[in-house]
């Protein structure tokens, strides 16, 4: 058994496929396809059941991936450990966030004073970013949620009240709406896990006011273009907001909920200088800076 049929076989595992495998490692789909094959010839025994691209763990394959986990973990808690009594002029780190805007802007900081530090960045929801902390397979998340884990450790970054996402037309004032206006205008709605789901809920539920949505819709992308297509009216934190001339922002009015947005990573980890120098500056950045959203037209369209 050698590293490199591991190393194939837990990405293949994680990323449900040889061929996206075979892609985050940088090899061909034929050499992780022989590395797999050389691990389980090696034992007699079956890690994937295959049909056509299609590949699923078996039990054997299940409880292994859970061991090629810590593995890993190991193994980048060495590289952490070692790269700490490094310079900063060299060196990766992996960032999860549900607020691009954010983690972008915190990215652009850091690289002005570390340019050669790479940094990757992947976008999910707020659970999820937690998620991948806690398993360590992020450095660092940005993210809408704080949980009362001793694990965790982080500080706050940002605090925002939803706006609505409103077709741009004449049928909306900028005044805003209520939230009885709210639903009447068909509200479409995120996925459970969403924070701003959740904060949504938790205003109508302050108010006694129940409804079924126009439409569910997994991402804030869609949710957007669901609302310039005429599906309804949404909610978002401004900051979110991916404007176009089709749709705008108006306030909800009486919105008492925040949109909390924290930056995390794990309390008791390995040393890293990287980490330390990330949190510094982001201590450092001008609140203005980070945490004021861009500014929203909500200005009509011209007729």
């Amino acid at each position: 058994m050698q590293y490199v049929q591991l190393r194939a076989f837990h990405a293949v595992a994680e990323h449900g496929s040889f061929s996206r495998a075979a892609s985050a490692l940088g090899l061909t789909q034929p050499a992780i396809s022989d590395q797999v094959r050389r691990l389980e010839q090696e034992f007699g025994v079956t890690l994937f059941n295959r049909r056509g691209r299609t590949v699923k763990l078996t039990d054997l394959g299940r409880r292994l991936l859970l061991t090629t986990r810590q593995m890993f973990i190991y193994e980048r808690n060495a590289r952490q450990l070692l790269s700490a009594e490094g310079a900063l002029d060299a060196g990766s780190l992996l960032m999860v966030t549900d607020a691009p805007d954010l983690a972008v802007k915190i990215i652009a900081t850091f690289r002005r004073h570390y340019p050669n530090v790479i940094i990757s960045l992947s976008i999910t929801n707020a659970e999820s970013c937690l998620a991948r902390v806690l398993n360590n397979t992020a450095d660092i998340a940005v993210c809408a949620i704080y949980p009362s884990d001793s694990r965790i450790r982080g500080q706050e970054l940002r605090r925002e009240k939803l706006m609505a996402v409103v077709p741009n037309t004449d049928d909306f004032d900028e005044h805003g709406l209520t939230f009885s206006e709210f639903v009447q205008h068909g509200p479409i709605f995120r996925e459970v896990q969403s924070v701003t789901q959740r904060l949504l809920s938790r205003e109508l539920g302050k108010r006694g006011i129940q409804v079924t949505p126009t439409l569910l819709i997994d991402g804030r992308e869609g949710m957007i273009e669901a609302v310039a297509h005429g599906l309804g009216v949404a909610a978002i934190s401004p900051s979110e907001f991916i404007g176009n001339d089709r749709v705008r922002l108006v306030p909800l009015i009486g919105a008492e909920e925040e949109m909390i947005e924290y930056i995390v990573s794990l309390a008791d980890r390995p040393p890293s200088n990287l980490l330390d120098a990330l949190h510094a500056i982001t201590l450092e950045m001008n609140a203005s800076s980070v945490a004021t959203p861009m500014p929203i037209t909500s200005r009509r369209k011209p007729r």
